[in-house]
This record gives structure tokens, C-alpha cells and sequence, in this order.
């Protein structure tokens, strides 16, 4: 005959069994011996043990258990718990519907995790340090250099030297690579909302001095990289293709498909496999736009890729639809 207790006593993992009255009836060996909980307690004053926020995820989390009868583990539920000195741990609680005895129950599993969640906090705030740094280091030595491109413009009026040039060239390629490490940043950039990409596109093409023609719309979930995977792929089909004109096409499927092409001088077969790589360039750039506008697109959830085309490049970038409805946002930030 199937003992439930010995069962759930031999469970590698803290147990709690809960019947359909939302009463614990039962704690497994191992919670028991951790000396936090303590049957009575458990089964009589169960919110005492959790801040409030949290004793409510974990009561709805129960019930829809109950309602469900899922008999494969609920996705993990993260909670705040407290011990008897009132000193705050995290669980994970994984739950699991099951009849015993022809009553219906919910196993609740418990796993400390409290140094995995300490330590992700202490990653995030590293991480937002580290932003912070680079973003006020990029900022400062980005306005040195606008400092120094208006004297070297200044410089200009009065020589005509290779060697002023040179400076000033110089000059530009360190602004654009800050700009660069900006844009890669923003791959890491967990924060997004919904963006209509004809709007952005037409935003970006503001910009450039070339027809750009925007057929179709969909609303994609990005962040402002969006903005820079446009101004790369507009600005290489002018200032590297020698382009007159980009057309943009966007379709919605079972994914959001934008299409650019140009009718500049295309990109060398040879070269199509290599292209996203990091460092490629065919002239005196940074390597890194094409590179750039690779990770951004995949930090969205999507990929693009270049077509083989009798005149001119063409890409095509693939996007997730978003599930999200509601006003697209439109605000980008500048540096």
C-alpha cells in the first residue's frame, strides 16, 4: 500500500502538502528539520512565514493548481520567506497537483535560493554601475572631442595642410566609435517597449539625404537600438553603396519581416558570410556597424541576413510579433 508520507519524507527537497481548503496538512522531513517551520504554525498561521506580496503570489499560485490540475510542476515562482528571527530568505516554489486517497491535494517544493538571488542583485548592481561609468566617461570625452573638431574646423580656415585633416579625421573616427560602443551597449539593454518601425524608419531617413520609401507597418517590442539598426543599414546603402534610394518593406506572418534594398553598388559576393562579423570593413570604419546592428536585432528575438541581388544590397530582418498592444514608443535619447 502507498504510504504518502514516507513518500513525501523521502523527497530530496523541503515539501509542504496543502488539501483543497487551502490547509497544510502535512510538512516533509526536511522542512520540518530546518527548525524555521513547525506543523502547528504552519497549518493554523502559514502568513506569518512570508511578507504579505509574497504570501499572496504564493496563495494564488495554490489555488491555480487546484483549478488547473496540473500534474507537471507550475514554472518556479520566486518568493520572500522569513525564519523565526525575522531574517528574509528567497524560496523557489514549484507545485504540483496530486490526489491521495481520492481527495485532491498540492505538493508545495521549496528550494532556498537566496544566494543565487543575492548574488544576481549583486551582479545587477555591478552592472548598472558599470553603465553608469561608461556612460559618463563616454560623455565627457565625447564633449573633448566636439571641443576639439570646432578649433580643428577653426584651424582649417587659416591652413590647408594634409596634416590638419588628418587630426580632424582622426578626430571623427574616435566620436563615431564612442558612438559605436553606445550602440553595443544597447544590446544588453533589457528595457524595451513597443516601437511602430515605419515610424522609426521614417525618423531615421529624416536624417539622410536619399528617397527612402516605407511600405507596410508592424509593431515590434525593442529598445532605442532599433533606431540604430536603421541608421546603419540606411547609412552604409548611401555613404558606402553610393545609394539614391532604399526601399523598406515590412510584412507580418507569424513573424515581422522588413526587407531593405538600395540601388547602390551591393555588397561583393565574397564578402556576404563575413559581413556581420566583427571588424569586417571594407574601408577606414570601426568594423563594428554591421556587427552592432547583428547583436541588436538578436537581442530582440530575431535574426537578419543579406540576399544575394542582381543591383544594389538587400537585407532582411526577422522579428517576433509583439503581444503587446498599445502607443508606440518614439523617444530617443541622445548623448
Amino acid at each position: 500500500m502507498f504510504d504518502w508520507k514516507v513518500a513525501a519524507d523521502e523527497f530530496p527537497a523541503a515539501l509542504f502538502i496543502v488539501n483543497q481548503y487551502g490547509r497544510v496538512i502535512y510538512i516533509n522531513k526536511i522542512l520540518s528539520e530546518r527548525g524555521e517551520v513547525d506543523f502547528k504554525e504552519a497549518s493554523e498561521e502559514p502568513y506569518k512565514f512570508y511578507p504579505p506580496e509574497d504570501y499572496t503570489k504564493l496563495v494564488n499560485l495554490i489555488i491555480k493548481t487546484f483549478q488547473e490540475k496540473k500534474k507537471n510542476p507550475d514554472p518556479a515562482l520566486i518568493i520572500r520567506s522569513f525564519s523565526k528571527t525575522r531574517e528574509e530568505f528567497w524560496l523557489e516554489v514549484r507545485t504540483r497537483y496530486a490526489e491521495i486517497g481520492g481527495e485532491p491535494y498540492c505538493l508545495v517544493a521549496l528550494t532556498d535560493v537566496t544566494d543565487r538571488v543575492r548574488l544576481q542583485r549583486e551582479v545587477n548592481s555591478l552592472n548598472e554601475y558599470l553603465r553608469f561609468l561608461n556612460s559618463m566617461l563616454r560623455h565627457d570625452i565625447l564633449n573633448i572631442f566636439t571641443r576639439m573638431l570646432v578649433y580643428i574646423e577653426l584651424l582649417e580656415e587659416k591652413c590647408n595642410g594634409n596634416e590638419v585633416k588628418k587630426i580632424k579625421e582622426s578626430i571623427e573616427a574616435g566620436v563615431s566609435l564612442i558612438r559605436k560602443i553606445r550602440e553595443l551597449e544597447l544590446s544588453t539593454d533589457q528595457t524595451k517597449k513597443i516601437y511602430s518601425l515605419k515610424e522609426v524608419i521614417d525618423e531615421v531617413s529624416r536624417g539622410y539625404d536619399v528617397k527612402v520609401t516605407v511600405d507596410g507597418d508592424a509593431k515590434i517590442l525593442a529598445n532605442e537600438g532599433i533606431f540604430n539598426v536603421f541608421e546603419n543599414l540606411i547609412g552604409n546603402a548611401v555613404k558606402h553603396g553610393g545609394a539614391t534610394e532604399v526601399k523598406v518593406t515590412i510584412t507580418e506572418n507569424q513573424k515581422v519581416t522588413v526587407r531593405v534594398e538600395d540601388n547602390g553598388k551591393g555588397i561583393p559576393e565574397e564578402v556576404i558570410e563575413i559581413i556581420f562579423e566583427r571588424g569586417f570593413t571594407t574601408g577606414k570604419g570601426s568594423g563594428l556597424g554591421l556587427y552592432i546592428v547583428k547583436k541588436l536585432v538578436e537581442s530582440y528575438g530575431g535574426e537578419i541576413k543579406v540576399e544575394k541581388a542582381d543591383r544594389g544590397a538587400v537585407f532582411v530582418i526577422e522579428l517576433p510579433l509583439s503581444k503587446q498592444s498599445g502607443g508606440a514608443g518614439m523617444t530617443k535619447s541622445s548623448e
